[in-house]
């Protein structure tokens, strides 16, 4: 019976490196006579931790699941940022609303939005407050990026539709420090650093930070009115998206004790200053609303292996404090060179009341994690995972307007998932894992119509469940199968929207899914390697945020057919010339029918779903020459483009084919060269983004910066 459930295998190495396992364990060498023997003794559980963590970060990619790993350590000396990274990647799309620290909306293989789950560590990062969004984080601040396509581990203890990115932090079990900085267009300036600590044989001080700061004021084509008052188009900056952000964390722990193989506390400090350049479709400018963010995170790590005879134990927790403060209390209305054309008497850009709004999020979240292994053939996972969201807010302006603090009152969110998984070997070559998920809900809240409030509440519930199957035909060809139920519940933002540019919608319905991948791969090591992966993804109860010029909302609408492949190789022509290019192809059509969509007839059924990407490719040409000039000297340049096929805006069978609106074909190209000393301790770096300076859209054809460069530095000490 055993042998009729295809399934993925969970690999338990990875378990542990995905709880921040790995990353805290550090391992000193004796420092004299009198802990030679100690060290002994504790050299094969300190070597086996250290293998561990090595061959995780390698092996993930020949795992069981349809994953994409990105080395980040490659990109230590290269001006490359998180976002630009998982872009290059097969089957994923990064679109941004603007520049940097502007929101992203991240597609793997048809899967977007707020449906695609972002882990540091494993962690959700929805608790962690924005200074652990992917646009920010610098990448000399991670070890690797997994990118999870279809079926997503319990492990990471989430309801995730599809997709998944995991960011890993740095790994290294030795002191060091590491620090970088970057100039590049629009003022943009980039600072970080983060330093590695250990005190005596058990202690370690984990401590970093960075700092971001661009006046965005990069050039794009609006119309502007002229003398007469006609809307023409002109070249002009943005003239009110200045962002500017900065964080503080740091970690003390211990390791290797009879209760405990790690135990550590954390503590971080974020803030965030933004101009609000424009509303989410672009058709109207700002001049006045800033948004802030302050958060404050404390937290707990706890790992224990050999709990019982083969039981393993990881637990995490973490608190969060999130004030943001919102404003829009001008009365200007703004022309897009940055002139005001009208002072009006009561509105505020946005707001008809002008709003001045503080609220108060507090999260917490925590995750238990068991896994036994039976015997050699069959291993145990579960995975628990609870969090708690509560919010108040207080708007003065608001209140005068309307008589009342409508947001005075408190919403709250508790979510609950909870996972169990069996991996099981049929044989040296083939290996599996079956899974069930459940995930639950309860929301309170309120919502305000016509100047009235309304408090609502709302719970749900999920089950999922998925089974996939590994077959090493041989050393150098991999197939993988897998299919997963998916479940998504809403999350805070959808159900309370955010109390300025989106309106709370407490009746969203969860959303669910059946993602199908076959995946092929071989592999000539230091030659030459090559990857297949066709998808199938039936989404229904799709939530999407209905954008409009004042206020959007997130809405159940549409059910929707993604398929697709993507294709990816790596070729090592010579030691210092290599090439990587990848390719994705993907159908998503509307399968809902009129009943559900509320139109008169059935004219969008089976018809392309507007403004997303359906054909797109990445590649990049690098040549690297070690011992250049000196021993230990390495000289590296590069050259990539980036390729996105034309799409509609709108619905294709809409208006006449001659003048419906599309985003272009998009052809976008980037250069840039480094050179480092010491074994990569010492480096400089330069890179050009959009050579031709070419006009780059993407959500609701929002213009992003065009010909952009960056210099950056690196110094590196270890010990």
């Amino acid at each position: 019976m055993n042998r009729l459930l295809p399934i993925i295998r969970i690999l338990t190495a990875l378990l542990c490196t995905q709880q921040g396992y790995a990353q805290s364990l550090p391992i000193s060498p004796a420092s004299d006579s009198t802990h030679l023997q100690d060290t002994v003794k504790k050299s094969a559980h300190e070597l086996k931790a250290v293998q561990v963590s090595a061959a995780s970060a390698g092996s993930l990619q020949q795992s069981t699941r349809a994953v994409t790993v990105i080395d980040a350590k490659k990109y230590y000396t290269r001006p490359a940022t998180v976002l630009g990274l998982i872009n290059q990647s097969p089957g994923v799309r990064v679109r941004q609303d603007g520049g940097l620290g502007s929101q992203a909306d991240l597609s793997i293989n048809g899967i977007s939005g707020r449906q695609v789950k972002f882990f540091i560590n494993g962690i959700p990062a929805d608790f962690l407050g924005a200074g652990n969004r992917l646009n920010i984080i610098p990448v000399n601040a991670i070890d690797r990026i997994e990118v999870y396509k279809g079926v997503v581990p319990i492990e990471l203890g989430s309801d995730a539709l599809g997709g998944a990115v995991n960011i890993v932090t740095r790994q290294e079990l030795s002191s060091y420090t590491d620090a970088m900085y970057s100039i590049g267009s629009f003022n943009t300036h980039k600072a970080a650093i983060n330093t590695y600590r250990n005190i005596g044989h058990h202690l370690f001080i984990r401590a970093g930070g960075f700092y971001n700061y661009s006046d965005n004021n990069y050039t794009i084509t609006a119309d502007v009115p002229d003398q007469m008052g006609n809307p023409v188009p002109q070249k002009v900056k943005r003239f009110h998206d200045r962002y500017r952000d900065y964080q503080l964390n740091a970690e003390v722990g211990i390791t290797q004790q009879k209760w405990a193989d790690l135990f550590s506390v954390h503590g971080s400090f974020y803030l965030m200053d933004k101009d609000v350049q424009h509303n989410m479709v672009m058709t109207e400018p700002y001049g006045a609303i800033t948004r802030q963010e302050h958060t404050w995170n404390a937290g707990l790590r706890y790992v224990k292996r050999q709990l019982l005879p083969r039981l393993n134990l990881s637990f995490f927790a973490n608190a969060a404090l999130i004030k943001e403060h919102f404003i829009d209390t001008s009365f200007n209305a703004w022309t897009w060179d940055g002139k005001v054309y009208e002072r009006r008497i009561a509105y505020g850009e946005i707001s008809s009341s002008r709003t001045n709004l503080l609220f108060t999020t507090q999260s917490l979240v925590g995750r238990l994690l068991l896994d036994f292994t039976a015997d050699s053939s069959n291993k145990f996972s579960v995975s628990l995972t609870s969090s708690f969201f509560t919010r108040t807010g207080k708007d003065s302006l608001a209140e005068k307007y309307y008589g009342q603090n409508f947001y005075g009152h408190r919403v709250q969110m508790q979510k609950n998932t909870a996972g169990l998984a069996w991996q099981h070997a049929f044989a040296r070559n083939i290996t599996s894992v079956t899974s069930i998920k459940y995930n639950s809900y309860h929301a309170n809240g309120f919502t305000i119509d016509n100047m009235v409030f309304n408090p609502a509440a709302r719970s749900a519930q999920q089950w999922g469940w998925n089974e996939s199957l590994k077959w090493d035909i041989d050393a150098r060809w991999l197939l993988k199968l897998s299919y997963e139920y998916a479940t998504r519940l809403p999350d805070e933002m959808e159900v309370f929207g955010d109390f300025s540019l989106v309106k709370a919608n407490p009746s969203i319905q969860p959303e669910n899914s059946h993602n199908l991948n076959l995946m092929a791969r071989h592999n000539r090591p230091g030659k030459f390697s090559a990857g297949i992966n066709s998808f199938f993804r039936l989404t229904d109860n799709i939530i999407f945020l209905q954008a409009s010029p004042r206020s959007s909302q997130y809405q159940n609408l549409l059910k929707a057919l993604s398929a697709g492949v993507e294709v990816e190789a790596n070729y090592q022509f010579t030691p210092s010339l290599s090439i990587w290019a990848n390719g994705t192809f993907q159908h998503i059509i509307n399968k809902s029918k009129k009943e559900n969509t509320g139109n008169i007839d059935d004219r969008y059924y089976n018809q392309r779903l507007p403004n997303k990407p359906f054909l797109f490719a990445n590649s990049e040409l690098q040549w690297t020459r070690n011992n250049l000039f000196k021993k230990d000297h390495t000289f590296q340049c590069w050259y990539g483009i980036s390729y996105v096929n034309w799409f509609y805006l709108y619905w294709s069978n809409d208006g006449r084919r001659d003048t419906k609106a599309t985003i272009p074909i998009q052809f976008v190209q980037r250069a840039g060269i480094s050179y480092a000393i010491a074994h990569n301790r010492a480096a400089i770096s330069a890179e050009v983004h959009n050579l031709s300076n070419s006009r780059v859209y993407d959500n609701f054809n929002v213009q992003l910066p065009g010909r952009a460069w960056n210099l950056k530095c690196r110094l590196f000490i270890d010990r």
